[in-house]
């Protein structure tokens, strides 16, 4: 309960962003896959000077190689993610989010998502920011159709998030 309190007592410092994505996959996933494009949105609830937590939700398409031997699908899954952020600095950050992404495919499963990363926010005119992250994002689950393919049990890739960020 004291933590929920601290949250709403700093909700008017807290931040939305909105954001492009995208997913270079790595491992045995970039086999499968190529980019990953889609969106996210990003909420952010100070709890101390240093740290906030952070909501994450979104979409993103991973597109399926194609050649004269394979034709694979495309994966698309929508990430839903809680994490802590540390402000290093006034503008740097370091930042982990555990979660879920949900698959919007047919036959593929519900997987563990993980991701550390860095960002930095880049202040405008105004309260308003555009915050630019890189992070390192892992899907560990077993979709059977795809086991010849993929042996590995985690989907992973470098991730780029290019967002605008609101002050509420």
């Amino acid at each position: 309960m004291v933590l929920f309190l601290s949250i709403f007592a700093k909700a008017q410092n807290a931040k939305i962003g909105l954001g492009a994505d995208a997913g270079f996959p790595s491992g045995n996933f970039s086999g499968v896959s190529s980019i990953g494009v889609g969106a996210s949105l990003k909420a952010e609830f100070p709890i101390a000077s240093e740290f906030a937590i952070t909501v994450n939700g979104g979409f993103i398409n991973f597109f399926g190689k194609r050649n004269y031997l394979l034709n694979i699908q495309d994966l698309t899954y929508a990430p839903v993610k809680g994490g802590l952020k540390y402000n290093i600095s006034e503008t740097f950050y370091a930042e982990g989010q555990l979660g879920a992404a949900l698959s919007l495919n047919n036959k593929q499963k519900t997987l563990f998502a993980w991701s550390p990363g860095l960002g930095n926010l880049f202040k405008l005119s105004g309260k308003n920011m555009i915050d630019l992250s890189i992070r390192y994002e892992g899907w560990t689950g077993k979709n059977e159709n795809l086991i010849f393919l993929n042996t590995s049990n985690t989907k992973g890739f470098l991730g780029i998030r290019f967002a605008y960020v609101f002050m509420l």
